[in-house]
């Protein structure tokens, strides 16, 4: 557009000189100036031209003036940029201290010295000068207006050598004045990552995810982490069920078994209780059943449920072990004997037999009944590929049940 104008202006300038050139031809008319007692007289258009020419000397003499000085400066620049391209292609090949030196020569004569001191800096990175390194960041930006750039290659050079949390803290005050940028978005992932800051990650992933820094598979990958994390470090009970309530129905599916374990851990037994009877009834999962006879919290509220449980899945091997653990810690040794039978009949494999061989052990120990107490222990040690040790009849009364 603006040489379509340029070149209407030009015509116009043409069109207007040949239309009065002929007039002033005509008409030359005179102009006469004294200077010095002398008077000089001349046509228009001669003062015209006179005055073209003059201009013309004017600006080639200040052409061949000025010419060497731009010619020196683009020759220096060419210089500059040469020795900082192959600065950086020998800092790509590993080779940080002749890069450091060439990125150092090419301060004065690259048009962008910042960029220079920053490469220096990632060259003395490499070579392990922490210090070097923060002079030449701090010389770079001295040459910038904006220290965003410098301030984003320092927190990258922290992060490298273990500052983590002073590139943190510095991401935090550049993020307040630029919310989006995409690299202090992309190294605060980073930061909220090795410290652990798994919250503030959950909170940036949105934002790395819509500005492209990672990718949808990654971004599932960081949150199904920070959320897993985030349940395994929970300190309390009150922690523990602020992190599951603020979960999505699907996360708390994905992660039921997760919160079920880390609810045992911090002593959320009542919790786990309730959540487990709700989740039955409408997701049954066996690991749930085998969590239920661990509880140390309401026997006779679980051995209930257990009991309906059973109706519905009589053969259900998990179910039949969950109820005779519950029939061990009241004692009923009875009911604990047909049910560990009833599910040994049910487990034909020697190896997932072992644990009810134990606990038939323990039954016949406490039903007085040592021969066959000590058949069933010796059954669960050669299911393991142990030797079993010699358990005499005075050795097993010393064995505890399980306790209530």
């Amino acid at each position: 557009m603006s040489k379509m104008i340029k070149v209407t202006v030009l015509l116009l300038i043409i069109l207007l000189a040949a239309w009065l050139t002929p007039l002033m031809l005509k008409y030359p008319g005179l102009i006469q100036i004294e200077v010095l007692g002398y008077q000089i007289q001349m046509t228009a258009i001669t003062a015209i031209m006179i005055t073209g020419l003059l201009f013309l000397s004017i600006w080639l003499v200040y052409a061949l003036v000025t010419t060497p000085k731009k010619a020196l400066r683009h020759i220096n620049a060419q210089s500059g940029r040469k020795k900082f391209a192959r600065g950086l292609l020998l800092l790509s090949e590993g080779k940080w201290s002749q890069a450091e030196k060439l990125l150092l020569k090419s301060v004065n004569q690259n048009p962008a010295p910042e960029l220079s001191y920053m490469a220096a800096a990632r060259a003395a990175i490499s070579q392990n000068k922490i210090e070097q390194a923060e002079k030449y960041l701090d010389q770079a930006e001295t040459h910038v207006d904006n220290p965003l750039t410098v301030d984003l290659t320092r927190c990258e050079l922290w992060l490298k050598t273990g500052k983590t949390e002073k590139a943190d803290q510095l991401l935090d005050v550049i993020l307040k004045t630029y919310p989006n940028n995409p690299r202090a978005v992309h190294l605060k992932t980073q930061t909220a990552q090795q410290l652990e800051n798994w919250q503030v990650l959950q909170s940036l992933l949105p934002k790395a995810e819509k500005l492209q820094i990672i990718g949808p598979d990654q971004a599932t990958h960081l949150r199904n982490q920070s959320i897993q994390s985030n349940l395994n470090s929970a300190a309390s009970v009150e922690q523990l069920m602020t992190i599951w309530d603020s979960l999505s129905k699907n996360q708390q599916q994905q992660f039921n078994l997760s919160f079920c374990h880390n609810a045992m851990r911090v002593g959320a037994y009542q919790q786990l209780t309730d959540h487990i009877e709700k989740q039955q009834k409408h997701h049954w999962d066996n690991e749930l059943v085998n969590l239920w006879s661990q509880l140390p919290h309401n026997l006779n509220h679980r051995l209930k449920v257990s009991e309906k449980w059973l109706s519905k899945h009589p053969t259900n091997p998990h179910v039949l072990l969950c109820n005779a653990k519950l029939h061990i810690a009241r004692k009923q040794w009875d009911q604990a004997e047909s049910l560990l039978q009833k599910s040994q009949a049910v487990i034909p494999s020697p190896l997932d037999n072992q644990e009810i061989n134990q606990l038939l052990g323990q039954v016949y120990q406490e039903m007085q009944q040592p021969e066959k107490a000590l058949s069933h222990y010796q059954k669960a040690f050669q299911k393991t590929s142990l030797t079993a040790p010699d358990i005499d009849k005075p050795a097993l009364s010393k064995i505890n049940p399980v306790d209530q």
